[in-house]
């Protein structure tokens, strides 16, 4: 599993509002992983993000307390990947 936590320091309101986003993506590679990497970096809003790539569904998780699922969807899709968003 990748873990990566972008540079965010947060006030305790935001802290308590943070939520979850789980994807299935066609991620299977560390490569793929270091391509997304920057994206993940400079997408405000994203605070914390993992993928597992040994789960079937190669899941991405991201913490964030404001973003919606389709923001991630698009920064995804636009740079190729597949991205769906997995019910809870």
């Amino acid at each position: 599993m990748f873990i990566f936590m972008n540079n965010i320091k947060l006030p305790t309101y935001i802290k308590r509002d943070l939520r979850v986003l789980v994807f299935k993506t066609n991620l299977v590679s560390a490569k793929d992983v270091h391509r997304i990497s920057p994206l993940m970096g400079d997408t405000p809003g994203i605070l914390r993000w993992n993928v597992d790539e040994h789960d079937i569904d190669n899941v991405l998780r991201i913490e964030t307390s404001w973003l919606l699922p389709g923001d991630i969807i698009r920064v995804l899709t636009n740079a190729g990947y597949l991205c769906e968003e997995l019910p809870d």
